[in-house]
Order: C-alpha cells, then structure tokens, then sequence
C-alpha cells in the first residue's frame, strides 16, 4: 500500500479546493482572481466519472477578475476551473455556500490558492500546505534511504523517520474528519483512506491463511467510500476506485464480474446520479467489449437493471436499442445451445446443424467475395484437414452471398471438403438474426451437444481452444 503522505498528495495536486458554508442561497457566484494570469476568458466545468463538462464560462474584467454567476445552484460535486487553451488551472469542489472568492499565484498553484467566505476552504488549503511540507521530508528520506546500506541502523532510523511522517499525516487526517464529521472535506478525506488490513489469522493446520488479506481487503473495499453520496460520483476519485476494483480485485471471468457490478450498482442506494453513472458505464464498457463471452455482462446489466426505475435518465429510443441488442446477443451467448440451421447444400438437399455427427463443429460463415476470408478460408481448411480425425471435427460453412455460381466456384477453387450450405435457402430463420451475424469472416465452436464454447475467432485459436477442452473432460 502507498503511503498516506503519497497518496493524499498525488490527490492535492488534482483536487485543489473545497467549498462549503449555509445552504440559503438559489444561486452560484464564483470569483476567481490570480495574479500572473493573463487569459481573457475561463471555463469552469465539471466532472462526472473520468469525463468533464463545461458548464459555464467567465471573461476577464480588471476590477472583478473572472466571475461566473447564474441564478441556478450548481449541483454539489467537483469542478475545475481551466485557461482558455483547455490547461486545467485547479479544482474546487462545491458543497453548501455558492458565493466565494478564489484568489492565489498562477506561479504558486495549487499552494497560493486563498478562498474568501469559507472557512472549510481555508482548512483545506491549510492541509494542503501541511501535505505539502510532509512530502518534501517524504522525498527527502527517500533518498536518504537509497543511499543507506539495506540493514544497516541508518536505513532503520530512516525508516522509523518516514513511518512517523505517515502516522502524522493519518493523525491529522483523522483529526479533520473527526472535527468536521459532516463537512464534504471529511467525506472526501474518508473515501480517500486504504482499509486496514488485520493480521492474518492462522487455518486449522496452524499456517497463515495466505489468502486472507486479499480477501478481506476486497470484501471491505468500499467501507470508506459511500457511493450513494452523488458528490463523490462528480470527482475522478471514483472512477479510479471502480476501475481497480472490477480490473484488479475481480476475475475477469464474466460471472465474477458480473457479481462485482451487481454489488456495486446495489451500493448507490437511493442515488440517481451514482446509478446513472455506473449503469452507463458498464454499457459503455461492456456492451462493445471485444473480450470474448463479455457480451453476457451487457446482457444481463440490460436483463436485470434496465427496468429499474433509475434508468429514467436514458434515452427512450436509445434504451430501446440497447435492450433490442441484448435480445439479438442472448441466444448466442458462451455456454448456450447453438441455434438450429438447416440450410440447403450444393446438392440442393436439407442440413441440419444439429444432426452433424461430430464431437466439434466449427461453423464458419463467409463471402465468396470477402477479402478476410480469402485468408481466413485456406488457413481453417488446413487447420481441418490436419485435425478432423483428431478431435472428430465438422465444418459447418455458411456462404453468406446468394449467388450459387460464385459459391460453387470459390468451393472449388478453394477445395473445400466440408459441409457446404448457403445461409439464404434455409429452412429455419435468417442466419444473420439467428447468430448476430453481419459481417464476414466469423466462427463459432461448439461441443458435441451443440453447447457454444468459443465465437467470433480465428482459425489460429481453435489449436489451443480445442486441446483445452478435451484435456478437461
């Protein structure tokens, strides 16, 4: 874990500035004034997630500085205030009172920052400068320390100087949280915080239990982080917080992940703005992912969330879409019976895919024309003459163009010894609805009982698929 000194400095550099004082007012009045800045006009924006929005803007005036002013309340949250070219200036955070004043050093930023008509902002900046000093005499030990033999009594004096930094800085974390319990300082400072991992308790044949403290540190993960606060959802603090959950704390297994969302999505409470963003999120990330059998992430966001009375905020005709999407992915998820075809052969006769006799069966759907294909093809021909015997091995190819004429002499051509069908003179429904197929190449791998076990990949991956299902039966 890094240190606090570390990690809470990294975080002063991006979040510069807290506000917070009586609620009364109906409207925003932000002043900014720095010294050295020269730039005619500043935007103030606002964050949701890892993005930012600009909400509104301020030109220079010599006597007021820059002044943004609506007759609207902002909504609580962190904001960021940037030059005229886009370079982020500092951020500032908006809880309580929305009539202050910014002043400070554009050389000095973000230790020169001085807040008029806030007294939680003053504390803040009081922090800063003390977070500030701590990690000079951070970096300065440091190097102290490289310089020290590794077990020598200087390298352990040095250490004990930079463990008692640390606790200082816990100490006066806590003291800030525990003096301002309601103030968003306190809020943001908690969220902030490492949980603290207990000793590792010993298993019934007296070893560590080894795997204990990753367990305990994910199960308690979000104890200092309260996502049903909608402020917290408006900095990138969270953002972080939910990429290292779900990237490093949980399998990558779609199930697991899966478990991870639910739990998460459940934490926002009552939080319309926390849900929306999450919800968002995950359709965003999974929805288009590119990571095999993911889609069945989307499909169940889409199944279990989308009616939940949160989702208002969507688009009607977007959340249409989005659930038309995971109705044309569900069928052909990993795991599910493969959808029937029968499909006509270059003899003119009726195929069934189910009645294949095969252990495997590739289906693979292609176009005469398809420049892809023409790599693809030869490549899954040798990769099927050399193992159909092997793992009892069937072709099931799809020729997605209607002319005979042009499949029969790519077969040819290509000398194509397996199934052969066209996808147009079917039996059963449009292929293409079927396999949310609508382009070429793609194949799908199924086992005997025409389970799908692997889709949408290449020739060059079915070796290593192949070998570790069998080597698992």
């Amino acid at each position: 874990m890094r240190s606090a000194i570390f990690r809470h400095f990294f975080f002063i550099l991006t979040f510069s500035l807290f506000v917070s004082a009586a609620m009364a007012q109906k409207e925003y009045r932000i002043t900014v004034r720095l010294d050295g800045l020269t730039d005619s006009l500043l935007l103030l924006a606002s964050y949701s997630g890892d993005k930012q929005f600009v909400v509104d803007t301020a030109r220079a005036n010599l006597q007021k500085g820059y002044v943004f002013a609506r007759k609207e309340r902002l909504p609580e949250g962190m904001y960021l205030i940037a030059g005229e070219s886009k370079n982020k200036l500092f951020d500032f955070i908006v809880s309580g009172s929305q009539t202050f004043t910014i002043t400070g050093d554009k050389a000095a930023l973000p230790a020169s920052l001085r807040a008029l008509k806030s007294d939680e902002n003053q504390r803040f900046f009081d922090y800063i400068r003390f977070l500030g000093e701590k990690q000079k005499q951070q970096a300065l030990l440091n190097e102290q320390k490289k310089k020290a033999a590794p077990e020598s009594d200087s390298a352990a004096v040095l250490q004990s100087r930079l463990d008692l930094l640390d606790e200082e800085v816990k100490r006066t974390i806590s003291g800030i949280i525990q003096s301002h319990p309601e103030s968003f300082l306190a809020l943001f400072l908690k969220a902030m915080q490492e949980i603290e991992i207990p000793p590792t308790p010993l298993l019934p044949n007296g070893r560590p239990d080894s795997a204990f403290p990753f367990r305990y540190y994910k199960s308690h993960f979000w104890d200092n982080a309260d996502l049903s606060d909608d402020r917290l959802i408006r900095t990138p603090f969270i953002h972080s917080k939910v990429e290292q959950y779900l990237n490093r704390l949980t399998s990558p297994a779609p199930d697991s992940l899966i478990v991870s969302m639910d739990h998460l999505l459940k934490l926002t409470g009552n939080s319309e703005e926390a849900f929306k963003y999450l919800a968002w999120y995950f359709t965003v990330k999974y929805e288009s992912s590119e990571i095999m059998g993911y889609d069945a992430i989307f499909v169940h966001l889409a199944d279990t969330w989308y009616q939940d009375p949160r989702m208002k905020w969507m688009n009607a005709t977007v959340k249409e879409n989005l659930i038309k999407r995971a109705n044309a992915l569900r069928p052909v998820l990993i795991g599910k019976t493969a959808p029937e075809m029968i499909l006509i052969d270059t003899l003119n006769n009726a195929v069934s895919l189910h009645r294949l006799s095969a252990d495997y069966i590739i289906i693979y759907f292609w176009d005469p024309d398809c420049s892809h294909c023409k790599k693809e093809t030869p490549q899954l021909r040798d990769f099927y003459a050399a193992n159909k015997e092997k793992y009892n091995l069937e072709v099931y190819a799809v020729c997605m163009d209607t002319s005979w004429k042009d499949m029969k002499a790519y077969i040819k051509k290509n000398e194509l010894k397996w199934v052969n069908v066209n996808g147009y003179y079917s039996v059963t429904p449009d292929f293409r609805e079927l396999y949310d197929v609508h382009t070429s190449p793609v194949l799908f791998l199924l086992d005997r009982n025409r389970r799908i076990i692997a889709k949408r990949i290449l020739s060059s991956q079915m070796e290593n698929i192949l070998k570790y299902e069998t080597e698992k039966k």
